[in-house]
Formats: C-alpha cells, structure tokens, sequence
C-alpha cells in the first residue's frame, strides 16, 4: 500500500467516524438512576403493556355484572274477525285483540359468576406479572447498554491518545523524511500503524452508535447521544462473594415475575376446571307474563321455569381439556423452578469468577501503563528504542486497556446479570 493511499484511507475513516456522531445532535449526561427514571415513564413496550393490565382488570368489571332482565311484548297485526266480534281491524288494542307481555332472568347455578370473577381476577394478576417480567428484562438490557456505553467510550478514549500521538510523531517523521534524515520506509510503517488504529477504533465507534440507537429506542428518545456518568470507584467495592447462594435462590423465587406468571397459569387453571365443572350444571330461567286473549281464558297471568336437561351435554369434553391445561401448567412450573435455580447459580458463578479476574489487577496498573507508555514514546523520540520496540509495546498497551475496560465492563454487567436472574437488586451501585 502507498502512502497516498494510506493517506486517503486514514482520512476516509476519520470522516465516517465525525460524520457518524453527527447523527446524535444533542448529548445529555445521566445518572444510572436517572436513565432507569426516564425509562420506565417513557418506554413504549411497557406503555403498551399497562394498557393490557388495564384491558384484564376491565374484564373483572365486566365479570361482575349479572345477567340482564329480558321483556317481550307481542300485539296482533289485523283483526280478521274484526266484523263480526266489533272489534278493531289494525292493531286491536281492545278486548277483541290480541296482546301479551313476558318478563324472563336468567340465574345461574353452581357459582360460575363467582368463578368468572374469580378467573378474571387471575388473569389480570398475571398481566401485572407479565408487565413487571418485562420491566425486568428491558431493564437489564438498558443498564448493559449504559454500561457499555460508558467503556466503550473510554477504550475509544485510548485510541485517541494513541492516535493523537502517531499524528504528531508522524508530522515529526515527514519533516525528517523531507531533510532526508530518515527513510520512507520507517514513515510508512508509522503510517500504516495509524491506519490500523483508525481501523480498528471504527469498529468501536460503530458498535457505540449502535447501543446508543438502541438506548434511544428504550428510552423513547432520538438523537441524543448519551452520557453516562457513575462513580467508578464506587463501583470497585462491590463484590458478590458475601451474599449465599441458598438466599439468592430464595429471593428469587419470591421476586421472579417469570415464576410468578407460571404460578398464576396454574391458578388460572385451576380456577377453570371448577369454571368448566360447574358449566355441566344447567341454568335456571324463571318467567312471568300475560296474554290477553291467546289462551283458555282471557287475560291470562302465568309464571314460568326452564332448565335444561343434562342427558347429552354435561361439559364432558370441556373438563377434560382444562384437566390436561391443569396438568400441564403443573409441569411448567416445575420448569420455571429449575429454570430460576440455574440462572441464579450460573449468575452468581459468574460474578464471583468475574469479581476474582479484577481483584488480581492492581489498581494503578493503567496509571502506570500511561505512564511507561510516555517513556516509551520519549525513547523512541530519542533513538533509544527501535520502531519495532516502539509499534509492539504501543500494540501491547493498547490491547491491555481495551481487555482492561472489557474487564470491567464484563464485571458490571455480570453484576446485573446477577441482579437479573434474582429478580431484586442485591447488588446496588
């Protein structure tokens, strides 16, 4: 490759990288506390989820209200006999017509209105599980994504510094070069060094403006680009290895929506095969009426009652399919148990591995880095290291403080993971 390539190439990526941030026209800084605020008032999903737990808890009224009176009146049309008994020929509202009138309400038996209040009332329990489920898991993912946020910003921090350098080297470089102090070909091993630290912090950058559409989507927002701010220092004193794993797996199975929505399944159908039982026995119907001149006697008042007979139909299939539902929900909460049970083992494994990995990092290794890594560049100023030296110790600080910030990164976020599977905040910044 020819430096006026390089060239070229160097500043074709430093013009996406711009051009790329630009799309953020505004940036806000904010707290861990703060981001979960504004997410919660203003997250979409979870908006449109209230609105199904207003939708169930509708259902609950609606189960409430009884059956309604049903009245019925007829009135003859024409009098065909109108000549002869002197009656009317249209509408013969006299003792000559004919008209009638019923009353009718339904009562039904064996407790289904309690039991459809009852199934309502479940249900709508499990939509609230199902909305605090999702906050849970949208939760997570928007405190990994301020997290990552935040260090991928700082690992880009420490492309700039080594790119920042390389530029000025360089320009000192052409300018020897120019005075023919120095041959093409260490200048072209300079400029290909910078291009591959332009390379490779674009990487970094798209993977930056990616979580912040991601975030603005959560957040309901649109190009902000976020800031996010925490006490890093804080954050070195949380440890996992105090807390039991027993009381974890506890917590969690008093706090995990997940094993709550399989609880209410299985109430859900509880509550549905005695629902479906009670569907066997037949409702009562009374009446009460009048009719005129339409039976053995005029003006005639009568009272009435209907019940179906269960000979055929008593529900058979019905009960059976909501034993199998019974059944079935039974098995998936055993499920879920197990389920709760391993994330919360495998969460806490890897927060206390995790935790271990950093606490064998001195915490002035970087500070320290920083500042061998100014020697370094002063001596190959000077002649006193060769390029080779200096292009592999600048490759070897690099990658320790990207694995470094990945480190810490990974720690935070196993902590949340931790968090997650429990169901509860245990581990609070």
């Amino acid at each position: 490759m020819t430096l006026k390539n390089l060239i070229f190439l160097s500043l074709a990526l430093f013009s996406i990288t711009i051009k790329g941030q630009e799309v953020f026209k505004d940036s806000l800084k904010l707290s861990i506390r703060q981001a979960d605020s504004i997410f919660i008032l203003q997250n979409l999903s979870l908006l449109a989820e209230k609105c199904n737990i207003n939708l169930t808890k509708a259902q609950i009224i609606q189960a409430k209200l009884f059956t309604n009176i049903t009245i019925a009146a007829t009135q003859n049309v024409i009098n065909t006999e109108y000549q002869t008994n002197g009656g009317r020929k249209w509408f013969d509202v006299t003792d000559k017509g004919e008209s009638s009138a019923q009353i009718q309400k339904l009562f039904r038996l064996a407790g289904k209105r309690n039991k459809q209040i009852q199934i309502a009332e479940l249900t709508a329990n499990r939509e609230e599980q199902v909305y605090f489920d999702l906050l849970r898991t949208l939760k997570y993912s928007l405190r990994s994504d301020f997290y990552n946020l935040y260090y991928l910003r700082q690992i880009i921090a420490v492309y700039n510094r080594e790119i920042a350098s390389m530029h000025k080297l360089i320009d000192g470089y052409q300018s020897q070069f120019e005075k023919g102090f120095i041959s093409k070909k260490e200048l072209l091993r300079l400029r290909s060094a910078l291009f591959s630290l332009e390379n490779e912090k674009i990487g970094f950058t798209s993977q930056i403006i990616s979580t912040q559409n991601d975030f603005n989507v959560m957040m309901h927002t649109s190009n902000i680009y976020y800031l996010p701010q925490f006490d890093a220092g804080a954050l070195m004193k949380l440890s996992p290895e105090n807390l039991k794993l027993q009381a974890l797996i506890d917590t969690a199975f008093v706090h995990r929506h997940d094993l709550k929505m399989a609880q209410s399944d299985l109430s859900i159908n509880r509550a549905n095969l005695a629902y479906q039982k009670s569907l066997a026995v037949p409702d009562l119907t009374l009446s009460a009426g009048w009719d005129k001149n339409g039976s053995f006697i005029h003006n005639y008042n009568y009272i009435g009652v209907q019940i179906d007979l269960p000979f055929f139909n008593r529900n058979q299939g019905n009960i059976k399919s909501a034993r199998f539902n019974l059944e079935n929900s039974q098995y998936k909460l055993k499920s879920a148990e197990d389920i709760v049970k391993s994330d919360v083992l495998g969460a806490y494994a890897n927060a206390v591995e995790t935790n271990q990995l950093y606490n064998k990092f001195d915490n002035t290794f970087m500070t320290d880095l920083d500042t061998l890594n100014q020697e370094m560049l002063k001596n190959f100023e000077k002649k006193n290291i060769s390029l080779i030296e200096f292009l592999d110790y600048y490759d070897a600080y690099k990658e320790n403080a990207v694995q470094l910030n990945t480190l810490l990164y990974n720690r935070i976020n196993a902590f949340e993971n931790l968090n997650f599977s429990v169901g509860k905040d245990i581990i609070t910044k």
